[in-house]
């Protein structure tokens, strides 16, 4: 990762975060980005005083014209790009027939085209560097959850992209990637919008299998430092996976008959 010039979209927090701390540990220049310019501004100093090389970018990437002005600070500011990484994410939870449109549009608008519009911005130089795209899903990007329809959508939708982008960015020495993050404990500040348009408070996850943010950043340094296309982390994680493989029935029996702890879950 030395020396490298990376962009994290939705890094002003959470585990978009702790991957710049880890990237730029070991020697990356990162450009952090997020909607909060505040926050944003908060956390490029905490790193900085941590001795890293960061750049703070503020943008919704949901709007194409702020994604092609991030890239362009990136390459501006550090003269290329090797990596970017599309960490930004709404997380929307309810009942699909109970879900107003709006809210299916901002998860669309975030996880799925922001996501297809920085990437597409970012390729140009990517393939100049001969660099990688990493996509941040989860669990809900292997299999459709009760509570969670909306959110599974959009994160399955990104391994239809990275699929997609393998193929035909394979001859251009281009590697695109997607990490596919188990229960991961969240900051307290993180909120999720529900069906109705309000944003929420995400509860605390105390699930003895969650991840803390820093091993999933270590797994999200060694996916790249492998260039691994699939990777999945925790053992939750891996669980979750085999069985949506070899024993989907289960699973299926499982959403059926548990809704409604689903739901006191998350809600």
């Amino acid at each position: 990762m030395k020396d490298k010039v990376v962009i994290i979209t939705g890094s002003n927090m959470g585990i978009g975060k702790a991957i710049a701390r880890h990237l730029g540990a070991l020697g990356a220049s990162v450009v952090l980005n997020g909607r909060d310019a505040e926050r944003l501004s908060q956390a490029c100093d905490q790193l900085r005083e941590e001795g890293m090389e960061v750049s703070g970018f503020p943008a919704d990437i949901a709007d194409p014209e702020s994604c092609r002005q991030l890239i362009a600070h990136a390459v501006k500011k550090y003269g290329h790009l090797d990596i970017l990484i599309n960490n930004a994410a709404i997380s929307a939870k309810g009942f699909f027939e109970d879900t107003r449109p709006e809210v299916f549009k901002q998860s669309v608008d975030v996880n799925i085209l922001g996501a297809m519009y920085a990437t597409r911005e970012a390729l140009p130089h990517i393939k100049a560097t001969k660099g990688q795209i990493l996509f941040i899903s989860g669990l809900a990007g292997l299999r459709g959850m009760p509570f969670q329809g909306t959110y599974c959508m959009t994160k399955m939708a990104q391994t239809a992209l990275a699929e997609s982008l393998r193929a035909e960015l394979y001859h251009s020495g281009v590697h695109a990637g997607i990490v596919y993050v188990g229960i991961t404990k969240n900051d307290p500040t993180k909120k999720v919008v529900f069906n109705d348009g309000t944003w929420r408070p995400l509860p605390e996850r105390t699930h003895r299998f969650a991840s803390t943010q820093d091993r999933v950043a270590k797994v999200v340094t060694r996916a790249l430092e492998r260039r691994r296309f699939k990777t999945t982390v925790g053992w939750d994680g891996k669980m979750y996976l085999y069985v949506s493989r070899f024993a989907p029935w289960l699973l299926d029996l499982v959403f059926r008959n548990n809704i409604d702890k689903f739901v006191e879950h998350d809600t």
